[in-house]
């Protein structure tokens, strides 16, 4: 049911149980869309399922590979850097490497064949009528298929180990009083003073979730981020606090750019994109994908290669207006900005895999306090559960050091 703040304000002045059924049954349904109203990106952001527990939880897996990182030196292949989110060790590599694994290396198309593994290191054959030649570095080495037959027995099986992710709640509350003498008092632009007082009041609301859902970070005792009632302090995680959190446990500076203040260009939005999809295993062929940035950060987007575009004489405007990036790996992103967003950040961000909710029954509460004197004393309150981003480390990649101003 659609809804407005008048409407809320229609039943908030009636008391009888018709109103509060109607409060509880119809208008709270339709709150988020006062909440979200001005808010293009938590517009967006679809709500969850309300939640009885401080906590919110979920399990995600690393996914097996699809490239190692390794160098090779004569018939033999050390590997190195990172798999599954930690650096590579023996267990890691028994994972996505065994006997007849078949490798090849992108830079030239040199192939090879996995004889035995050992350790961080494998033995290897040239494959395929390639000649092996050795990396001057650690490269990247892609896991093309393994050679199987009818008469080979299952050996070295495998297995994904999971990861537990999980936000926390926000309280979000405001009070307010009105004395009996400018409650009945009448004013030249204010028809009622209890509808424009809590009028006020829910846009304040409105903007402290969309602040919370884009940029709220959990309490930090200074080593982990704590959730729950562990801490009173609020333990809500925004969407853009998802790659902080993501790039502390395995860094990677292609999708989690620093600026360092220096202006936004068209290559950053194409490098973010293209490693989003090749580094992380972001999936640009489904989901709800969006580049989202602060007006200040939207102005440079404005005039990326402004020089090649056409023009077209037109009498009733001036300017320009860039609202969909093309992106050079194929996929176009609609891009929102909204005033909520840091101004020095910028994300590419799969929104279908993101929402956040409210907690049970406290999805909008409102309360009158007794009182001793000539006033009226109100407190409207509700709890969410911070924004719950599914596979962050393929959803979302950040630009973070830009220019705001």
């Amino acid at each position: 049911m659609a809804t407005d703040v008048y409407d809320f304000m229609k039943l908030w002045t009636q008391g009888d149980q018709e109103s509060e059924r109607r409060i509880k049954k119809f208008l709270l349904e339709g709150l988020d869309k006062v909440v979200q109203g001005q808010s293009d990106v938590l517009s967006k952001i679809k709500v969850g399922e309300t939640v009885a527990t401080p906590v919110v939880r979920w399990m995600e897996e690393w996914a097996y590979p699809s490239q190692v990182t390794a160098q090779l030196t004569g018939s033999t292949l050390a590997f190195s850097g990172y798999l599954f989110g930690k650096a590579v060790n023996t267990e890691t590599v028994r994972k996505v490497i065994r006997p007849g694994t078949i490798l090849e290396r992108p830079t030239d198309g040199v192939q090879a064949k996995v004889a035995s593994v050992d350790g961080l290191q494998a033995t290897v054959t040239a494959y395929g009528n390639t000649t092996l030649s050795d990396d001057s570095s650690a490269t990247g080495w892609d896991i093309i298929s393994e050679v199987w037959s009818d008469y080979r027995d299952a050996s070295d099986p495998r297995s994904l180990d999971r990861i537990f992710r999980e936000v926390g709640t926000q309280i979000h509350a405001e009070t307010f009083e009105i004395p009996k003498t400018r409650k009945n008092t009448k004013y030249e632009i204010v028809a009622d003073e209890v509808e424009h007082q809590v009028t006020a009041l829910l846009e304040k609301l409105r903007r402290q979730l969309a602040y919370a859902a884009l940029r709220s970070r959990p309490y930090h005792d200074g080593a982990n981020f704590v959730y729950g009632n562990k801490t009173e302090e609020p333990t809500m995680c925004g969407i853009c606090t998802w790659p902080v959190i993501t790039q502390a446990e395995l860094s990677n500076p292609n999708v989690f750019v620093n600026k360092g203040s220096s202006p936004l260009t068209k290559t950053d939005l194409d490098n973010l994109a293209k490693y989003l999809w090749l580094d992380e295993n972001a999936d640009y062929n489904s989901g709800d994908w969006w580049i989202i940035c602060h007006p200040i950060t939207h102005q440079f987007i404005h005039d990326f290669d402004i020089a090649y575009r056409r023009m077209e004489r037109d009498d009733h405007g001036l300017g320009f207006y860039v609202d969909t990036f093309d992106a050079k790996i194929g996929k176009s992103f609609p891009i929102v900005s909204d005033r909520y967003m840091r101004p020095d950040t910028l994300i590419i961000a799969n929104l279908k895999k993101t929402s956040y909710g409210y907690f049970a029954q406290d999805r909008l509460d409102r309360k009158e306090i007794p009182t001793q004197g000539r006033y009226q004393r109100w407190l409207i309150s509700f709890q969410t559960y911070g924004v719950v981003a599914r596979n962050p480390r393929a959803n979302i990649g950040m630009i973070y050091g830009l220019p705001t101003g």
